[in-house]
């Protein structure tokens, strides 16, 4: 909506150079930044940035509780303001944010442990696929527990169609937003994360909101910045459009991203160096983590080069910490587990975890998860039995993780 034209007076009316100058003014709709949304979690005990859109000049005020902030709107249509450091609370929250007459109110907000899940295939692996998983299903929900589960693109052998060009660009890839424990939704929730979250509220007595993100196949380098990327010479030709060429990058998510992607001229790919940081991470700048759980390493483990292996984590770390605006965020690395079989796509897991061990041991606060003793003997790489994985990375974080 066209608010106002502002004309410099020196200027004659019908000089074409006044049409350059003149400033328009557009109304912006009341918004707020994607994190944040009915039934989520904020963190406890940590500032809480908010931030959205709204018009140039314009008086935005925030109320949570007891809680009153306002702040003006930047002239770029931004603004931004900070929730004070809240204990937990287990009583639903409502936060209301209104700029003139524009009104948002999101409902049913708890503060405690918001935890970010990521990695590939077995971070994503459903409830309701894993042993017991299905029993879960009939139990009531936990009103302690909240999910944010960000639904990415399928990645089986079928080729991508031109209706689906839209659903590969960075900000269209993932989807999702915050929900319930409702026993109907519960089953495609990651089996990992949800006992995870179960025996966290019970170690702590705090609500637990769990960002999962994690894509099936993914490697290291889709979830690294493009800055750190550049940053390094030896990372530069992943960032060039023949990377599906690129021998660092597993030759099953090169021949997969061929199988699905290689019929359309200039389409980007889930597995593409950078893609998934971009589209699932940077969004999420300054919000406050209470940790990362990363749960992947099958597809790296192709690549017999425990120092390129290593430093990948390393940087992936650093990277997520310097975009989401947290330099100590605790990681909390699965390490990959016992399997069986001889398939020649496993014969450097051995090597793998040596990797992840040494990026663990040269970076500050990240710990390991031992799994070693939790895989299995069959060739498929996703052990359904994931409660005693879950229970481990909880018994990790119990004791080496924020209390």
């Amino acid at each position: 909506m066209l608010a106002a034209i502002r004309r410099f007076p020196y200027e004659s009316p019908i000089n074409p150079i006044l049409l350059i100058l003149w400033t328009v003014i557009t109304a912006q709709a009341l918004e707020v930044a994607r994190p944040f949304a009915s039934h989520m979690v904020l963190p406890h005990d940590v500032v809480i940035p908010l931030h959205g859109r709204a018009s140039a000049g314009s008086v935005v005020k925030v109320r949570f509780g007891a809680i009153v902030q306002t702040t003006i709107c930047h002239p770029d249509g931004r603004w931004r303001l900070e929730l004070p450091a809240m204990k937990a609370n287990h009583q639903p929250m409502t936060l209301e944010i209104s700029c003139g007459e524009d009104q948002m109110v999101l409902h049913d907000l708890l503060v405690g442990e918001v935890w970010l899940c990521s990695g590939q295939s077995n971070m994503d692996f459903p409830l309701q696929r894993a042993i017991n998983g299905k029993e879960q299903l009939q139990r009531p929900a936990n009103p302690m527990m909240r999910f944010h589960s960000l639904t990415g693109w399928a990645t089986s052998a079928q080729a991508f169609q031109e209706r689906d060009r839209h659903r590969l660009r960075e900000e269209n890839f993932f989807q999702g937003t915050w929900q319930t424990d409702e026993p109907e939704a519960r089953g495609a929730q990651s089996a990992v994360a949800w006992w995870f979250a179960e025996q966290r509220i019970r170690d702590t007595g705090r609500p637990v909101g769990i960002v999962e993100n994690a894509v099936g196949g993914s490697g290291t380098e889709a979830w690294i910045s493009p800055e750190m990327l550049q940053s390094r010479a030896d990372y530069r030709d992943l960032l060039r459009e023949s990377w599906i060429e690129h021998p660092k990058i597993s030759p099953w998510a090169r021949q997969r991203a061929k199988q699905q992607i290689g019929h359309m001229a200039h389409v980007s790919h889930p597995f593409r160096p950078g893609f998934l940081y971009q589209s699932g991470i940077s969004w999420w700048r300054d919000f406050p983590f209470t940790a990362v759980i990363w749960y992947q390493g099958e597809t790296n483990a192709e690549i017999p080069d425990m120092a390129w292996n290593s430093r990948l984590l390393q940087d992936l770390m650093t990277s997520w910490r310097r975009g989401l605006g947290q330099p100590e965020l605790p990681f909390f690395i699965v390490e990959l587990p016992r399997i069986g079989g001889n398939d020649p796509l496993r014969q450097y897991w051995p090597e793998y975890r040596l990797a992840q061990q040494n990026a663990i041991k040269n970076t500050t606060h990240a710990y390991r998860v031992v799994s070693m003793d939790l895989g299995w003997d069959q060739p498929d790489v996703h052990p359904p039995d994931k409660k005693p994985l879950a229970l481990r990375v909880a018994e990790t974080v119990k004791k080496q993780g924020p209390q």
